[in-house]
């Protein structure tokens, strides 16, 4: 479980660096977090598969073992349905008006 949280800690981290800029008079908005969610679907699969692999462990007795997987995949699935709705309204908000905040120019 711990592992997981290092990696959506690094994977949001790297998506909030990407919308620093060391020049104090440019603001730059952050990235799409299409990426981003991918690479978070991908730790929840290993959450889940590990919560179903824990679940053979609850004969033995580790209950805290299912129980902390099954609180990852449940955290892993709300950051990434979370996500989803976020970018997606953003992606709508720059469809349609171009010039708001965060909406990057591709020109």
């Amino acid at each position: 479980m711990v592992l997981e949280l290092i990696a959506l800690a690094v994977i949001f981290g790297l998506w909030f660096l990407s919308g620093v800029d060391l020049d104090s008079a440019k603001t730059v908005p952050p990235d799409s977090l299409w990426n981003y969610l991918a690479a978070v679907g991908g730790v929840g699969l290993l959450a889940i598969a590990a919560a179903a692999a824990a679940a053979a462990a609850a004969w033995a007795g580790a209950v805290v073992t299912v129980v902390t997987q099954a609180v990852m995949a449940a955290l892993t699935c709300l950051i990434v349905f979370g996500g989803v709705e976020l970018q997606s309204y953003q992606d709508q908000r720059c469809r349609d008006v171009p010039t708001a905040v965060g909406c990057k120019d591709d020109g």
